[in-house]
């Protein structure tokens, strides 16, 4: 049931527009990658499961997290990309938790549209999502992030982060975090930044015997470390 509503979503008429100047190039393909269906996950009562994707293509996810579960979800993409993945998951049992860690490193003609979006749908559920971006040459990325809570829960946890690095004048990164609370008594964060290579920072590095090169390359690769 929750599968068929968001596919349902995704036939509207404004599904793959995300703002004023916000528009996904991804729409025909991805209305073919819905058709197919939804790549459907069950994470059964009490076990810890992980799942990467390198987005080497689009893809659609639901994941049902159940009671006591433990969920990891790692994304990852590098280089010239392009890709649209979506990643619906629900929090269905109590204790339920999920974790999204997201890196991408994009260069060239990079294109990328991610939404990671988690539903707390059962009391003393927690959620983490946390993403970092690096954008070089013409990459670009939309990165949309949600969380939402349903009404009378308790005991509800989420925290959403997203940072990028833009290093080059004609990459682009539109980010769009979102909070969808419903209950009172949780506790919930989201912060977001875009930025590029703070010059004392570089300026440190090369202090310390450094070339410019060698320095953005370590600050960088520090930051998608983190």
């Amino acid at each position: 049931m929750k599968g068929e509503k968001i596919i349902r979503e995704y036939d509207k008429p404004d599904a793959f527009i995300y703002g004023l100047k916000i528009v996904s190039p991804f729409e025909d393909e991805f209305r073919l990658v819905v058709k197919k269906g939804a790549e459907v996950i069950e994470v059964e009562p009490g076990v810890k499961e992980t799942i990467e994707n390198n987005m080497s293509k689009s893809r659609l996810l639901i994941i049902h997290v159940h009671e006591g579960a433990e969920f990891e979800y790692v994304e990852s993409a590098r280089g010239d990309a392009a890709a649209k993945c979506d990643t619906h998951i629900f929090l269905l049992g109590v204790g339920a938790r999920a974790k999204i860690i997201a890196r991408y490193d994009l260069d060239g003609e990079a294109k990328l549209d991610v939404l990671h979006k988690i539903h707390h749908q059962a009391p003393n559920t927690a959620s983490e999502i946390e993403a970092r971006g690096v954008l070089r040459g013409k990459a670009h990325a939309i990165y949309r992030s949600d969380i939402v809570m349903e009404k009378g829960m308790e005991g509800l946890s989420g925290a959403e982060t997203a940072k990028f690095l833009v290093l080059s004048k004609d990459a682009s990164a539109d980010a769009v975090p979102s909070l969808d609370i419903k209950s009172k008594e949780v506790s919930c964060s989201h912060s977001l930044s875009i930025t590029h290579l703070p010059p004392e920072d570089l300026f440190y590095a090369k202090t310390r015997g450094m070339g410019e090169g060698e320095a953005r390359e370590l600050l960088i690769d520090g930051f998608l470390r983190k």
